[in-house]
């Protein structure tokens, strides 16, 4: 093993060695290759385990690489690792991300991301929730991500899906394996349309203990979450409370006050999470850029205008000839991906310029848009 990529592969097949061992060991070794080149007595003195170090001196030499990587290959699963460019930015920037990141689909996070999750035992009306606005979401460009459960994550998902946006599932073990089972095709979609993610490598079941690491990345991933459904004691207020720490945006959609499954989005808005009815308050929180009054002496120093990128002049000028055009219309004459054209659209709706209407119509929104504040 001459790279060291395939050092930290290795390094994450052995169980009980997680995302925050690996970082102590990563701060005192310098790089993965040293990591496992160390003593029993190295290891054992920075993770303060003699059990687990000599477990990882023994799984060390039973570790067959070239097995592992023809199981990748045959599963077409690939991985990345916490110093290669390509791994998600946000998510590393969390206290413990993933060393290694296993992926089906799509390789691409430069996106604008939200995450929705829910209640497994969810209500007609939490599903009817978690799709409409999975919905929305993408069709503005966002990416929705969730946990590929039972319940409100299948319902997120299926949204994204049904709008022909991006969704990305985080599963709690190896790829190689369907969990819940009832939701193959689920996956199977996601893994065309979208991305599957994991910190563990194939053949690894969905333990328990699992779910709530699982959650971490969940929330890493996203700039908010949105909570619709949960019980006074689930994983879904694991995740929101995840998400407080790393300083993501927290929304909880309301529920009737007699039924279980609302008392834990209550008591999240109760604790200062956004009161959600409509999409509109999860974009305008996350992505509206408003520039801010620069008041000193009681004068305004200076006021922000609008700025536009090359792109999203690019589609305004289409409205100079046409009153409204649809987002097809709009990815036919630029020529952009849809993923794109959803993207641009979601920028100039948020800074006034556009307005969506019903058909997927969008508007321009006059000059006096371009001159206001905002």
């Amino acid at each position: 093993m001459d790279n060291a990529r395939y050092y930290w592969l290795a390094l994450s097949t052995i169980r009980g060695l997680g995302a925050k061992r690996m970082k102590n060991l990563l701060q005192y070794f310098g790089n993965p290759v040293s990591i496992w080149q160390a003593s029993r007595k190295e290891l054992e003195n920075i993770i303060g385990s003699q059990a687990l170090a000599s477990k990882i001196v023994a799984e060390r030499e039973k570790i067959d690489l070239d097995h592992l990587l023809e199981v990748l290959d045959k599963n077409k699963i690939g991985f990345l690792t916490v110093f290669d460019e390509d791994y998600p930015g946000p998510l590393k920037n969390i206290s413990d991300p993933p060393p290694v990141l296993y992926y089906k689909g799509e390789l691409n996070f430069s996106f604008p991301a939200v995450a929705i999750v829910g209640a497994r035992g969810c209500s007609n009306y939490g599903k009817k929730v978690a799709e409409n606005f999975a919905c929305q979401l993408a069709e503005r460009g966002v990416v929705v991500i969730s946990g590929l459960a039972r319940g409100i994550d299948t319902y997120a998902h299926i949204g994204a899906l049904r709008a022909k946006g991006k969704t990305i599932a985080v599963i709690a073990c190896g790829l190689d394996i369907v969990y819940p089972p009832e939701n193959k095709k689920l996956y199977m979609e996601i893994q065309h349309e979208g991305s599957l993610l994991s910190e563990y490598p194939p053949g690894v079941e969905p333990l328990s203990g699992h779910f709530p690491q699982r959650n971490r990345i969940i929330s890493g991933l996203s700039q908010g979450i949105l909570v619709v459904e949960a019980a006074d004691r689930s994983g879904s207020l694991i995740t929101a409370a995840i998400a407080r720490e790393q300083g993501r945006k927290l929304f909880a959609i309301p529920g009737n006050i007699d039924r279980p499954q609302s008392r834990g989005c209550n008591k999240l808005i109760k604790e200062g999470a956004k009161l959600v009815t409509k999409v509109e308050d999860v974009l305008e929180e996350l992505f509206l850029y408003r520039g801010d009054l620069d008041i000193s002496n009681g004068k305004n120093k200076e006021i922000t205008y609008p700025v536009l990128s090359p792109e999203e002049k690019e589609v305004l000028k289409l409205f100079e000839k046409e009153l409204e055009l649809t987002v097809d219309e709009i990815i036919r004459l630029t020529e952009k991906s849809p993923a794109t054209v959803n993207t641009i659209l979601l920028q100039l709706e948020l800074k006034g310029l556009l307005s969506r209407g019903p058909g997927k119509k969008y508007s321009f929104m006059g000059l006096q848009s371009i001159l206001k504040p905002i």
